[in-house]
């Protein structure tokens, strides 16, 4: 007989999600996926602007690249790449709740 463990009386059922509430709650999730997909072709397309030819200096290294970069291009991609980087935290954080069937906080 196998050994399987049994319910005691008065024991609380773990609250599982319906189907239909994490359908709904990845639903939800639309919004976010579109916004991290639009600033993260925003990064790619600066990012191919900035460290363009035009920006790399020549090295007698041929080991190493270096790119003369303005102030503002400096600032703007790293508000780029690090607002991705906080899109997927996020994204995954809410994913996680909506697998859950609960709304994203």
């Amino acid at each position: 007989m196998p050994n399987t463990p049994v319910q005691a009386t008065g024991e609380a059922m773990p609250e599982k999600a319906t189907d239909k509430a994490v359908a709904t709650a990845m639903r939800n999730l639309e919004n976010h996926i579109r916004e991290l997909m639009h600033m993260a072709d925003l990064a790619a397309e600066d990012l191919d602007t900035v460290l363009g030819p035009n920006s790399r200096i020549s090295s007698p290294d041929d080991n190493s690249v270096t790119y003369r970069l303005t102030k503002r291009e400096d600032d703007r991609l790293g508000f780029l790449v690090n607002n991705v980087a906080s899109r997927c935290y996020l994204l995954n954080k809410a994913f996680e709740a909506a697998w859950e069937g609960k709304e994203p906080a």
